[in-house]
């Protein structure tokens, strides 16, 4: 393992967009709405749009009660309005019987309350069933209540390619399979890869993987996993009947990221009590890939300032005071070194990108090529599965949506308010879309 990586080191300048979050965080206005309906054809059409469309931002679809039809509804960063799109026909479940756990190349996974696991194209309104997930070691437990037993799905390109490979992460310890939703004749189960468990003093414990995402340049699946360190690794899932591993140097204390040695330290305490999230990202177009660390405050007053965690727990028999709602307060990048195996911490840029991240495939795209975009700046939604657990005994949920400058370290709007007076739940969570290839 390289010095670098086990350096425990802190920074201040990453630190500086917590510090709005001490005592109060400033407001960010909405920008004025309008709507367009518009056709999915028409969006296919090569005469009506441009090679490429900056991402969508997918918002909760409208159903008509009369017939069941779903009208799937979008923001379109370019256009700064929302679209609205015929979808499925008379869906066989309520809008709220059902979450989004991925999107990629066109294509949204849905997991409903049965634990069905599905592909749908809002733009051709085709649907595509993924194999049944009974078949899979996940303990009882985990088939109840709406969490779902399965956190992500990602596709490595159009099931309507032989090549396509369907990935996901599932219960009970975010474990690892696959599938060919591309073939129809072999190969329609969910194969499990990866090693489940690794040794810690003696004892056995899970393999987590914490994020994952498909490299079309590379023809390989990258993952980030948690086994004691923050471990890197390949596949190669070409042969469905034999994948495999390809090992990547390196691994990192998950405590201790490289950063700057110039910690504003109650700040940097702020961010030790935060929930941390992990998105790998690729930009395709140079095959470098990324870390994203994300600082999520499981509690924020009603002026966005941070909670401490401990002072939210009332006794034992009440739990936890779920009336407080979550916020990301801060991100940390890191740009991985695949020669050595290091990560490298990247200080206030992020190379002209915009980073998209969530329960989407994570991507990065260059922002001069899309003047709507804000170049080094992360565009996120939100992961939690609090709404999902609780649904009915919290007003909130799904709000922590946003657009956040690496370079400034300020947050902005993406549709909705980020001023904290302003959540309210939103079901199903928000995702970023992409409707052409970027």
């Amino acid at each position: 393992m390289s010095s670098s990586m086990l350096s425990f080191l802190s920074r201040k300048g990453a630190a500086a967009g917590v510090s709005k979050w001490i005592s109060r965080r400033g407001c960010c206005l909405r920008s004025p709405i309008s709507n367009l309906s518009v056709s999915g054809e028409s969006l296919r059409s090569p005469s009506s749009s441009p090679s490429k469309i900056s991402p969508w931002l997918m918002l909760p679809p409208a159903v008509d009660a009369g017939g069941g039809d779903v009208v799937h509804k979008f923001f379109s960063l370019s256009e700064n309005r929302v679209l609205s799109l015929a979808g499925e026909k008379k869906f066989n479940f309520s809008v709220e019987d059902y979450k989004l756990v991925g999107s990629s190349h066109g294509w949204l996974a849905v997991l409903d309350r049965r634990n069905d696991l599905f592909l749908t194209n809002p733009l051709s309104r085709r649907r595509v069933n993924l194999p049944p997930l009974r078949k899979l070691d996940i303990p009882e437990p985990y088939w109840s209540g709406f969490v779902g037993c399965v956190s992500k799905v990602i596709i490595s390109c159009s099931p309507d390619e032989e090549v396509c490979r369907a990935v996901m992460i599932f219960s009970p310890a975010d474990a690892l399979a696959f599938c060919c939703p591309g073939l129809t004749t072999t190969t329609t189960e969910w194969i499990p890869i990866g090693t489940r468990d690794y040794s810690c003093r003696g004892m056995n414990a899970p393999r987590r993987y914490k994020s994952f995402v498909y490299s079309a340049a590379q023809k390989l699946l990258l993952c980030l996993v948690d086994a004691g360190d923050h471990e890197f690794e390949s596949w190669d899932l070409r042969d469905p009947h034999s994948p495999n591993l390809i090992p990547m140097k390196g691994s990192v204390d998950r405590q201790r990221y490289p950063a700057d040695p110039n910690p504003i330290l109650d700040e940097e305490t702020i961010k030790d009590m935060c929930s941390q999230t992990y998105s790998l990202v690729v930009n395709e177009k140079s095959g470098q890939v990324f870390v994203v660390k994300r600082f999520v405050s499981d509690y924020v007053d009603s002026d966005g300032c941070f909670v401490n965690p401990h002072h939210c727990y009332i006794s034992p028999e009440e739990g936890w005071d779920d009336s407080k709602p979550h916020k990301t307060i801060d991100f940390d990048v890191f740009k991985y070194d695949a020669d050595s195996g290091s990560l490298r911490y990247m200080d206030r840029s992020l190379d002209g990108l915009a980073l998209f991240i969530g329960r989407n495939h994570s991507f990065a795209i260059d922002a001069d090529e899309f003047p709507e975009l804000k170049a080094d700046s992360i565009y996120y939604t939100d992961v939690t599965h609090t709404c999902y657990a609780i649904r009915e005994e919290i007003d909130y949920g799904g709000h922590d949506i946003g657009i956040f400058s690496y370079k400034d370290r300020t947050f902005s709007s993406c549709y909705y308010p980020c001023d904290v007076k302003g959540i309210k739940q939103i079901l199903p969570y928000p995702i970023w879309y992409t409707p052409s290839p970027l």
